[in-house]
Order: C-alpha cells, then sequence, then structure tokens
C-alpha cells in the first residue's frame, strides 16, 4: 500500500493562505472588541464628565441668580432709608416725638421698618417702632451706630436669631445723616423683618439634594429650609472639616465660585456690603450619574449583546466570501497569482479622494467680507453676511434656495452660463428679487471656481454704492474715529446731502432722466447697552476693544449697502439708501443678534453685550439730514426703554416734514 502523494505547492499555498486568512479574522475580531470596550469606557467617562461640567455650570447660576435676588432686597431698603436720611431736617433730631407719629400715620414710608434708631453724636440713642415698646439695640447694633458715626459708611449686619419667631431674619440697616457741609451729624437705623421663606429660592423646583445656606462673615446659619439649623454654626451642620475651613478662610468673590469635593459639590456666591454668602450645596454622585436614568444597565447588556451579534455576522459573511473564492478545485485548476487577486479586497484599491475646488472655495469665501454667493449648478450653497443683509434673507435660509429664486429674469442666469463658458467671466447689472418682494438692480461680477464651470462665483454691489456727488472737504474726510477708524458725525452729515443731491433727477440733452439714486431710504441708529457698567467693571481698555469689535461688525455686516459713522462715545449711525422699511428692522435684528452672540472675554470671565437700534424711513427730497439723525436718535432711545437688545421703529413728525420741504 502506497502512501498518500504529498499535495502539490499550489494546494500547500492555498491552505496556508487560508489559515493566514483565519488569523487576520481572529485578529480582526479581537481588535473590534477592544475597540468597543474602550469605546464603552470612554462614553462612560464623556457623559460623567459632561454631567459633571453641566451640574456645575447649573448650580453657579442658580447661586449668581440667588445673590443677585437677596442684593436687590438690601438694596432696595438701603435705598429707602437713605431717602429718609437725606430728607430728615435737624428739628427731627432735637424732637423724637415727630418721628414715632411719622412712623404711626397711616401710609407712612416709615411703616415700612419695624424700628428706627437714631444716634447722636452726645451718645444718645433713640428708639422709634409701630408698637407701644420696643427691644433696645443690642451690642451689635450700637457698634454699627458708631461704626456709621465714625466713617460715615452704610452697613449691614444681621440681629442674633429669635427663637420666638424662626421663621423671620432681622436685619439692621445703617445710614450717616450729613449736614449742608456734608459733615456726619447723626447716625439713622432701621430694623428690617425678612421673612425667610422670601430670602430663599423656590425650594420645590430643585433637587432634594440640594440645600440652601446664607451665611455671615463668621459662618453663623442666617437662612436656612431647616428652622433648627438657623443661628447654628456652619461647624455645627456639615461633617467636612475640610470644606468648612475653605469656606471660612477663603474671602468669597461676587461671582460663583465651586469647591468639588469626592461626593459633594459647593457654590458660593459673596455679597459685597453685607459681607455675607450665599452657599449651595449639593450631592454631586447621583448627578455625575445622571445620564444613566436615560441608559440603564439593561440597555448596556444589549447594546453589548448587539455589539457581539454584529460581529459575529461580520466574520461570518467575510469567511463567505473567503470560501466562495477559494474552492480546492479552482486553486488547483487555476494558479496561485489568480487565487491571490481574487483575496484582494476591494477597499485596498480605494483611494482617499482629493478636498475638492469646492470646498477650497468654501473657506476662502468664508474670509471674505464681501457680498458674494457660491453656487453649483444653479444652487446655493454659501452665501457671505453681507450679501444675506443685501438681499434681505437670513443666511441658512439663503443657502437653500436657487439661482431661479433669486433672479428675477431666468434669461439672465442664462446669460451669465454662457458668459462664463466663453470667457470665464461675466460683468454686467442684473435684476435680483429680494424677500420683501422688491427687485434690486445690481451689479454683478462672477467668475468660476473650477474648471469645469460647474461652480460659480456671484459677488454683488450696488451700481450707486461708491457715487459720491458733492465733494467732501479735506477736512471732514479727514475726520475719522482714530479708535475705530470710522466717518465720524460731520462725514455722516456730508454723506446725507450727497445723497440727496445724487438722487435728484438729472435730464440729458435728449430730455430723458438719466439713473440716480434711489430718494427712498432708511438711517439706522445703534447705540451699545451698559457701557458705562462694562468700564466700571472691567477696564477702559476692555470698552475700547468691545467698541473696535461692534464698529468691525456694523462695517462688515453693511458695507454692501452704506457707510457706518461713529457719532461719539458709544452711538453709531448708518445711512442706508433704496433700503425699506421692513428691510432696515431685519438688517437691525441681525445687527442685535450677531452682537449678543459675540462673548468677549477678560481675565477668563465672559461678558454679554448688547445693543439697541433705532430705525427710521427717510425721504431725501424732504427730509433734512439733522431732523432724521434726531428721528433715529430718539427711535433708539425707544428701543432702550422697551427693554434694550431690540429694534424700535421711529417717525420724522409731520413738522419736520414741513421745515425740511420748504427749505
Amino acid at each position: 500500500m502506497t502512501a498518500p502523494a504529498p499535495p502539490s505547492p499550489a494546494v500547500q499555498l492555498a491552505l496556508s493562505v487560508r489559515q493566514g486568512q483565519r488569523r487576520v479574522l481572529c485578529v480582526l475580531v479581537a481588535l473590534a472588541l477592544a475597540v468597543m470596550l474602550w469605546s464603552v469606557y470612554w462614553l462612560s467617562r464623556t457623559f460623567e464628565a459632561r454631567a459633571q461640567e453641566q451640574l456645575q455650570t447649573q448650580q453657579a447660576l442658580e447661586a449668581d441668580l440667588w445673590a443677585r435676588m437677596l442684593s436687590a432686597r438690601l438694596e432696595a431698603s438701603q435705598r429707602l432709608l437713605s431717602a429718609i436720611a437725606q430728607g430728615m431736617h435737624t428739628s427731627l433730631l432735637d424732637k423724637p416725638e415727630i418721628l414715632d407719629a411719622l412712623m404711626r400715620q397711616e401710609g407712612s414710608v416709615l411703616s415700612l421698618f419695624e424700628s428706627l434708631h437714631v444716634a447722636l453724636p452726645s451718645g444718645v440713642v433713640s428708639q422709634h417702632s409701630l408698637a407701644a415698646q420696643s427691644a433696645a439695640l443690642g451690642p451689635d447694633g450700637l457698634s454699627a451706630l458708631r461704626r456709621t458715626m465714625a466713617e460715615g459708611k452704610p452697613t449691614v449686619s444681621a440681629m442674633p436669631y429669635q427663637q420666638e419667631e424662626p421663621q423671620y431674619l432681622y436685619v439692621l440697616l445703617t445710614v450717616p445723616i450729613r449736614q449742608v457741609d456734608g459733615q456726619v451729624s447723626a447716625a439713622l437705623a432701621a430694623m428690617v423683618k425678612y421673612p425667610v421663606a422670601l430670602l430663599l429660592p423656590d425650594v420645590l423646583t430643585q433637587p432634594e439634594a440640594s440645600q440652601y445656606y446664607l451665611l455671615d462673615r463668621t459662618g453663623v446659619v442666617l437662612a436656612h429650609a431647616d428652622s433648627t439649623q438657623r443661628g447654628s454654626s456652619i461647624q455645627q451642620a456639615w461633617p467636612d472639616r475640610q470644606l468648612v475651613q475653605r469656606l471660612l478662610e477663603q474671602p468669597a468673590s461676587h461671582h460663583a465660585e465651586n469647591l468639588q469635593t469626592a461626593t459633594q459639590l459647593l457654590t458660593r456666591v459673596g455679597l459685597p456690603l453685607p459681607q455675607w454668602q450665599v452657599v449651595l450645596l449639593s450631592d454631586a454622585a447621583p448627578t455625575m450619574s445622571a445620564w444613566r436614568p436615560g441608559l440603564p444597565w439593561q440597555s448596556w447588556l444589549w447594546l453589548l449583546g448587539g455589539t457581539l451579534g454584529l460581529a459575529g455576522l461580520s466574520s461570518w459573511w467575510w469567511r463567505r466570501q473567503c470560501a466562495g473564492c477559494s474552492h480546492t478545485q479552482q486553486m488547483l485548476a487555476g494558479s496561485v497569482q489568480s487565487a491571490a487577486v481574487e483575496h484582494v479586497p476591494e477597499a485596498a484599491l480605494v483611494q482617499p479622494p482629493r478636498k475638492s475646488a469646492l470646498d477650497q472655495a468654501r473657506a476662502a469665501l468664508g474670509a471674505m467680507p464681501c457680498a458674494l454667493l457660491l453656487h453649483m449648478q444653479g444652487k446655493v450653497l454659501l452665501m457671505t453676511s453681507q450679501a444675506s443683509v443685501l438681499l434681505g434673507y437670513c443666511k441658512p435660509e439663503a443657502e437653500s434656495m436657487t439661482l431661479q429664486q433669486l433672479v428675477v429674469h431666468p434669461s439672465s442666469c442664462t446669460q451669465v452660463q454662457r458668459a462664463l463658458q466663453e470667457m470665464t467671466r461675466f460683468e454686467g447689472v442684473v435684476a435680483m428679487r429680494k424677500k420683501d418682494g422688491d427687485v434690486l438692480q445690481v451689479l454683478l461680477s462672477a467668475w468660476t471656481a473650477d474648471e469645469d464651470a460647474r461652480a460659480c462665483v456671484w459677488q454683488l454691489q450696488l451700481p450707486w454704492r461708491h457715487r459720491l456727488a458733492v465733494v467732501m472737504p479735506d477736512a471732514a474726510h479727514a475726520a475719522r474715529d482714530s479708535l475705530t477708524g470710522l466717518s465720524g458725525r460731520e462725514a455722516f452729515l456730508w454723506n446725507m446731502q450727497s445723497w440727496v443731491v445724487a438722487s435728484m433727477p438729472v435730464h440729458a440733452g435728449n430730455g430723458q432722466a438719466q439713473e440716480q439714486m434711489p430718494a427712498q431710504g432708511c438711517v439706522l441708529f445703534a447705540d451699545l447697552d451698559h457701557l458705562g457698567m462694562l468700564n466700571e467693571s472691567t477696564s477702559r481698555d476692555m470698552g475700547n476693544q468691545v467698541l473696535a469689535h461692534v464698529a468691525r461688525l456694523l462695517s462688515s455686516y453693511l458695507q454692501p449697502l452704506g457707510d457706518v459713522a461713529r457719532l461719539g462715545g458709544d452711538e453709531f449711525v448708518v445711512l442706508l439708501p433704496g433700503v425699506s422699511l421692513a428691510h432696515a428692522q431685519c438688517i437691525g435684528q441681525a445687527l442685535c443678534d450677531a452682537v449678543w452672540q459675540w462673548q468677549p472675554s477678560w481675565h477668563g470671565e465672559r461678558y454679554w453685550i448688547s445693543i439697541s437700534v433705532g430705525v427710521v424711513a427717510v425721504d431725501a427730497q424732504r427730509h433734512a439730514p439733522e431732523e432724521a439723525l434726531r428721528a433715529a436718535d430718539m427711535a433708539c432711545y425707544e428701543a432702550k426703554r422697551r427693554g434694550r437688545c431690540q429694534v424700535a421703529v421711529g417717525q420724522i413728525s409731520a413738522q419736520h416734514h414741513s421745515t425740511a420741504a420748504d427749505d
């Protein structure tokens, strides 16, 4: 009996190829499982970190709002007491019975306080209250009055805890009484009774694990939902000594500050005048896994099982593909080269695509401050903010439109496309349709963005944009703002006068009127909100940076339509010839949104900036420039009165109409 012949080299090679494929398949499956496990771990860590960051942000916002609410209550009472002190005559200090009568008078503002105390330089302290008998001030109250007499500064201090009235917090406010020459002649103190329930946030809408504390500078609990903790030290309420030590030793800032421990998150905000601090304490452990109720552990098991099933199904499909093209008869009959070629996966032959010219054009157009739009075979792919403002569309809305919707005459698109195919460029006037339905004649410069002329760039410009009918003197032209580089008030009035002249009908020799600028338009007046407060809280350099940025934003947005000028301070004005009132309102709202979305940072802290905008419709042949500017200013004032960060529409009065017409 003869031994079986050894397999041929072709069969040995085929078997070795299949064994190698199995090894590669096992390695791929193991790698897929490792990647899946690492992804699960990374997702869990990412979700926990994101949940912790969200908790810190939300808790800081709640503590900041609570601190602002308490500060507003204390400042309101302090301002009322200061007004009473300013109106007190010297005779009232010598006749305390007058204060008693005023406090008992119905409707008197003095009745808002529990008691009033007047300290004279001689050391005599008079007491006045609604009740027949009132408790005298303790050592802390007398010390606050003496400090006000000596330093001439107001004080806010909490009175000791009253066990018979645990639902109230007694606060003593002191202000100096000054003479005409500014010297302190006496000190006035008022006892205010605040309900603790009104000093705390709405605890019904907060998590059960959150606790709210109002502490003085020594760590005594002034307000808490649990009445048993009021008047006690925070060291007795919290077992974490390290956290209490950090809370009492480090001074509190007027901004929210987070202190993190292993199981608790503490957020505190300081109140400047009384040197109190509000503290929000919550259990961080449940919140860090707050995402898990939406995805319980059973779901993770199903996800793991599904991934394993998908990996098994993929391996089975891969083996079928490999086995289908490696039969023994095929390998014996064919060559080793053909079998190897059949086992090469098609994905290995696919080359990564290069970056297209369209993507390059997107990046280039996004950085150019011009009214540009990019379209591919008639569909708008990209439109700059300037082009959106010119046509009155919102940017996302315009990028989903076609050229047939933007162009009045479809033959214009055909004419532009033919010129691009023949000369790779087009220049001419095209009628385009604005969002409000008006027809706008624009000077179009078009060129192709690739060799196939499929992607095309359109640059839009108003024919009268740079036309000046009145020559501006060199002195007025040179009067530009050194901070923003914009024109000043005189240059803006010259531009308005130039618009008046350019909008007048000019007749040619044949009796036909030549093309002129439109006589109707709008004036847009913008004013920054709370710039003085921003300068006080940061610095004047920060305010200058904000002014320069807003000036660049206005110039960039409105470059296709009109010129921007800075009148002075935080006031800007824009002349918009040929722009309807509805279009100007849309532009003003877009500017308000753009400024509000920009949040500058100063020393790591972000600030919200807003502007108020006033808009008026102007007829160049009827309205005087000064009256139009004044009406736009009053409209901006109306926007501020309504709450700021909005647009208000004004109107030039009939008297102003007749005056401009007579001139």
